[in-house]
Formats: C-alpha cells, structure tokens, sequence
C-alpha cells in the first residue's frame, strides 16, 4: 500500500548557558524544516542511516581492541575498515543541539549532542584551528564514511573547550576539510558522548567526557538529557537537576565496554535488549519484534512497504506503548505513541526495519527521550529514567 506521512523533520535551534546545580545546564531546541516530507518511505535512508552510525561504532571497537564487539555479526564484518557516522541523510529528522566553545579566543558553535557515537566532528567553518592561540596540530587524520558514501574527512587537533562556565583542556577535533553537514544550516559539529570504546580516534585522543573526568573538571562525571516537544528542553552536565522529572530515578547498569548504552528493559511486556539513543528520532526494532509488540497493543495493526514494517491505527484512540526498565513503567503519552499518517490512519512513532544488529536491538530514540529525563552516568556506570515532570 502506499504510505504518506505528514512529518516535519527538525534540526535544533539555539542554545543559551546558564549554571545550576553545581554543574552546567545547555538549553536545546530543535528546528522545525521547512518542507515536510509525504512520502514515509523516504525515511528508509534516514533509518539506514542510523544503522550505519552503530556498524561505524562497532567497527572502532574491533579495531581499537582486536576482539568482538557483542553486537559483531557477519554482515558487519564484511563491511569496509571505515568509520561511519552517518548525518547527511538524517537532514528530514530531529538532532538535539547546544552550545560549545572552542580555542582562545573562543568560538562557539552548535553541535549535535549524540549518545550513539563517541568522537567530537566538526566542519571546517566557523572553527580555525589556526586562529586559536591554545590549539595544537596532532598530525594525524581522519576519515568518516558516511550512508550516501560521501566522507567528512580531514585533520585532528586538540583545544581548549568550554561548556556553560565549565572549562576543559586537550578535546580532540576532527576538523572536516568539507561541510559534511551542509542540510544542517545551525548545526556546527557533532559531540559524541558514548563510552570511549567505540571512538575512531586513537587511544591518545579525549572524547569529551574523557577530558572532563581525566581533568576532574565535572562534580560527577554525568550528563542529563531532558528532550521536551516544545521548549524547555535541556542538558545538563555535572550534576542531576532533580526538577526536570517526578518520583525517583530507577537506575540501570550498563556495561562501559561496548561502548553504547546498552540496557535490557521491556516493551509492553515483550524483553528487549535497548540502545538509548539520542540521535534517533523514532523507536526502531526489528520488523520481527514490531510484529510481535503490535499483537500485544491492542487497535494497531501491521504494515509493511519497502522492508519497512509499521503500526497502523485509527487517529481516535491512544495505543497503550508501555516501556519498563528496572521495574518502573514508562507510558508513551498520546503526543509521543503516533508519528504521522497512512491515509486516514495514524502511525506508531515505533517502525520495523531489519538489520545487522542481533539481539533483537531496539534503538530507543525521541519518543521515550520526551517522555524521560534521562541520566546517563560515568561514575557509577548506570543509567537513571524518571517520568518527566
């Protein structure tokens, strides 16, 4: 059947600093593309897309530790040695972005802020490694592949950087010889915020959170995501800011080696092994899984068009979309359960599309990030979920 969707991609927007909570607070928003896109299978590439950023990871792995990452599988394996972070096809969907700055003097930018990667990329404009008096040239390159085959490409440096009034030294910075982000009018740069595993820079260079634990410039080495549809949206470092949500933080274990945050939680009942992941804007799963979790939630039926699977339902009812981790329920609100149209349907804002990853791997992405504040914790190796307020 022919699938249209009303959905409107969005890039974030602006950022402001401000200090609480002993740590530091980004303000982030996202902006809302100008055309929408109505024709959902032209989503297929930006679902691949997100596909290419785990492989990507996956492969830094093997390469940095000579051994399987847990999610190795076969078809990964065959792929090129290349890393891959894939943005460009990503232009018609949601990145969350906020303030960092750079160099001395300093120059700050917008930059995606991505839990599923781990390396700080950005394009050759506005940063000038040359014009900033504390940067160092390190002599080395590199190259990320992208999903529509294109590259960022380009040297690495270290500098100085700052968050807010938070200040740190010896950041690496893929420098891109070409705007490898040239849909993204606002966004700069990318941040990658996993766990320092999967990077595809060398051991000797700093991730972000590396050079904020290494220089013990943070109260905790943490973060806190707390993405809302309208404003308001925030993340914090350095401290949890306890008014962003309601009840306690249930806490999760997650394993710093694999480098994503993996974690296993349900989903309406149904065990899923999870990647919580902010750069994505749907919840993806096998079309295998979709299935099964549609003959749990009553009043969605299945679809499928072009390998990819959806959930169809009519737009006058709110299908029960229940996500527990740690024994604590987390019910996807009717803003955030539906994600554009079939016809006269509405769809799940959770999709199907076979992949490498095993395990049947959800990617957890902005439907349950607007209904979580989300604290994802370096000290301790866990990650908390609170509703949000």
């Amino acid at each position: 059947m022919q699938l249209g969707i009303k959905f409107f991609a969005a890039v974030a927007a602006f950022t402001s600093l401000v200090s609480a909570h002993e740590g530091v607070a980004i303000n982030v928003d996202r902006r809302r593309s100008l055309e929408p896109v109505n024709d959902i299978r032209k989503l297929k590439g930006v679902f691949q897309a997100i596909l290419h950023k785990y492989e990507s990871g996956i492969l830094s792995y093997k390469r940095r530790t000579g051994k399987d990452h847990i999610w190795q599988t076969p078809k990964i394996n065959k792929r090129s040695d290349v890393a891959s972070i894939d943005m460009q096809d990503i232009s018609h969907e949601t990145q969350w972005i906020g303030e960092i700055c750079l160099g001395k003097p300093s120059t700050c930018v917008l930059a995606h802020f991505d839990t599923g990667s781990a390396d700080f990329i950005i394009v050759k404009d506005p940063y000038d490694p040359d014009k900033s008096n504390t940067s160092v040239n390190t002599k080395k390159t590199f190259s990320q592949g992208y999903a529509d085959h294109s590259k960022a490409e380009g040297k690495i440096y270290t500098d100085t950087f700052s968050i807010g009034d938070i200040h740190a030294n010896n950041l690496s910075i893929g420098v891109s010889k070409k705007n490898f982000l040239q849909s993204f009018e606002e966004n700069k740069a990318v941040a990658g915020l996993s766990f320092p595993s999967i990077k595809s820079f060398d051991d000797g260079h700093l991730t972000l959170m590396e050079a904020f634990k290494r220089q013990h410039k943070l109260k905790k080495n943490l973060f806190q995501f707390t993405l809302k549809s309208g404003k308001g949206s925030t993340l914090n470092f350095g401290d949890i800011d306890s008014s962003k949500f309601c009840d306690d933080l249930t806490w999760v274990d997650v394993n710093p080696i694999w480098g994503f945050y993996i974690v296993g939680g349900r989903i309406n009942g149904q065990k899923a092994i999870t990647a919580i992941d902010s750069g994505t804007t749907f919840i993806m799963g096998s079309r295998k899984k979709l299935k099964e979790l549609i003959k749990k939630t009553p009043g969605v039926s299945y679809l499928e068009d072009d390998g990819m699977g959806y959930g169809a339902f009519d737009c006058d009812i709110t299908p029960n979309v229940t996500i527990s981790y740690g024994g604590t329920d987390f019910k996807l609100s009717r803003e955030h359960v539906s994600r554009g149209t079939a016809g006269k349907k509405c769809l799940l804002s959770i999709v199907g599309m076979d992949s490498g990853l095993p395990l049947d791997t959800w990617i957890m992405g902005d439907p349950f990030f607007e209904t979580t504040s989300i604290v994802f914790d370096h000290d301790h190796n866990r990650l908390g979920f609170a509703p949000q307020k």
